[in-house]
């Protein structure tokens, strides 16, 4: 339906068109920056320029150029001065416009202070608003689902099609998760914004995002901590079902007489760990400190062989309880290693962005180079192999040494730091021992003065550090990610469980009269974050 078949008759002379105001297609050539533009950058980004090549959106207003004006050589051609849309007109001639709609207004022809006046009311921020993230991805959803392709969008607005996707995700939100949002008093950007996507409607995730927005995290690290802690729940329930179908024993924790079924593998000869389900003392608990992992163990040990070992008179029990207090509470243990796999993702995300710059900055040559020289643990370890990973393919790509022929000096630099990247991302991340790397009491084979370092030149380039990250940048003990000193974590008394101690499967401490929570199991993060493959659990259900 053509607009005028939506007017009744006559429309017209129902409005009045005003004297001295014109609306025509001007040629660009004929068009000048006003002499008095006190404008000194127009900021010609590549989305600016391809929007307005694609579609004219606002009307560049100018006034005839004075009679009396003394042109200088070159100016030959000009017959309006650009009043209000300076850098539009500036974008035009980059993109190579033929003609601009324009609206010559010749109330203000010859007014120098009128005209200074418009520069202030066109530009300045108290008279200009920008739409926000929830008004942009609003206006983007609706104008996809009116019929706009996405295609079309990118071409109009000047924006990537991942940008416009992100916004139209964002756009689609309901009402009560845009108030949940909004609630944060964030800032959000369109991509942020269409993560909460996944929550919607789900008030207890979006209140726990709320909340760690509101102590300062970014709201894609919050995200990620949120995701990750509803995937182990899944998880935890998945299996605890499918362990109930299968009618095995669960219990809350190692029961004082049993001996874990990893124990009996390493000490009984010919003992079959994945037969063991059949035997009427098999049993299983979950890792306190990962719910996802379960260790199976068994009430009857002696009927398989075991023999329990001879009572000492050190205090074993003393002695475990002692190793509680050499390391952190435990409910910082699972805060920690939630806190580094979500910090990780959230990193990795960032680096390969980063990479995937045109262009290097400053910083990133010297830290190469001062690598190059210094082959501190990470790069001895891992940098002969890191191209061939797959976390240097997440990072970097499919980028491979012939691309540094092709590529702008600029670019060069980052191609160099991929396989340092993707090396201490490895020593950092890609196994279940580097997941150890923020601990300072636990071995990792990326020790935390090196990860200190790469942490460091990443918070230099602009990426802001979690607080676990940040502990381990300023070489302190992490103690929680809640900033406020009375709910320190590391304060609380741990009344629960000691950490799994990976030796304790080895010497039998779990016999009876050890304390049980000394032996109650490795310590099994969740599932790994780069080129480790994931098991199921740590104990099949069948065995």
């Amino acid at each position: 339906m053509s607009v005028a078949a939506t007017l009744s008759t006559g429309w017209e002379s129902d409005l009045t068109a005003p004297e001295d105001i014109k609306a025509f297609y001007i040629p660009v050539e004929w068009l000048d920056h006003n002499p008095d533009n006190v404008r000194e950058d127009y900021q010609l980004d590549d989305a600016f320029c391809a929007s307005l090549a694609t579609d004219q959106q606002v009307l560049i207003n100018v006034v005839p150029i004075p009679d009396d004006y003394v042109r200088a050589e070159g100016e030959e051609n000009y017959r309006f001065w650009v009043t209000k849309g300076n850098r539009r007109l500036a974008g035009a001639r980059q993109v190579g416009m033929d003609r601009l709609l324009c609206l010559v207004d010749l109330r203000k022809a010859g007014d120098r202070a009128a005209q200074f006046l418009d520069m202030v009311v066109e530009n300045d921020d108290n008279y200009r608003r920008g739409l926000t993230a929830f008004e942009q991805a609003r206006a983007l959803f609706e104008a996809r689902k009116a019929g706009a392709k996405i295609t079309q969008i990118t071409k109009v607005t000047g924006r990537k099609r991942e940008d416009v996707t992100a916004a139209i995700t964002a756009g689609g939100l309901s009402e009560q998760t845009r108030q949940a949002a909004a609630a944060m008093d964030y800032e959000f950007d369109i991509h942020e914004l269409s993560l909460l996507r996944e929550f919607d409607d789900n008030k207890e995730a979006l209140a726990e995002i709320h909340k760690m927005v509101g102590y300062g995290r970014g709201v894609r690290y919050a995200v990620e901590r949120v995701r990750n802690d509803l995937a182990e729940e899944a998880e935890h329930a998945r299996l605890q079902v499918e362990l109930e179908a299968a009618g095995v024993r669960i219990t809350e924790r190692l029961p004082p007489e049993a001996v874990r079924v990893s124990t009996l593998a390493g000490e009984v000869e010919g003992f079959d760990a994945e037969a063991h389900a059949t035997c009427s003392g098999h049993g299983v608990f979950f890792n306190p400190y990962n719910k996802t992992s379960v260790i199976a163990y068994c009430t009857v040990p002696d009927q398989h062989g075991y023999v329990r070992p001879e009572p000492t008179n050190s205090p074993l029990s003393s002695s475990a309880e002692g190793k509680a207090n050499d390391g952190p509470a435990r409910k910082v243990v699972i805060e920690g290693n939630k806190a580094w796999k979500a910090s990780a993702a959230v990193r990795q995300e960032w680096i390969a962005a980063l990479l995937a710059r045109a262009t290097a900055p400053k910083l990133v040559w010297p830290f190469v180079v001062g690598q190059l020289m210094a082959m501190p643990e990470p790069l001895c370890d891992q940098l002969g192999g890191a191209p061939d990973g797959s976390l240097y393919r997440k990072l970097v790509g499919t980028a491979r040494a012939e691309a540094a022929a092709a590529a702008r000096p600029g670019k060069l630099p980052l191609l160099a730091l991929g396989p340092i990247a993707a090396a201490y991302e490895q020593q950092m991340t890609g196994t279940k021992a580097a997941d150890a790397t923020w601990r300072t009491d636990k071995w990792s084979p990326c020790k935390r003065t090196d990860a200190a370092v790469w942490l460091k030149f990443l918070a230099q380039l602009g990426y802001p550090l979690t607080p676990i990250e940040q502990a381990v940048a300023d070489g302190v003990d992490y103690r929680g990610d809640n900033p406020a000193p009375e709910q320190d974590l590391a304060d609380e008394p741990d009344v629960t469980q000691e950490e799994p101690d990976d030796d304790a499967a080895e010497d039998g401490t779990d016999a009876v009269g050890v304390d049980e929570d000394a032996s109650s199991g490795p310590d099994e993060p969740a599932e790994p974050l780069a080129d480790e493959p994931a098991s199921e659990a740590s104990y099949p259900i069948a065995a």
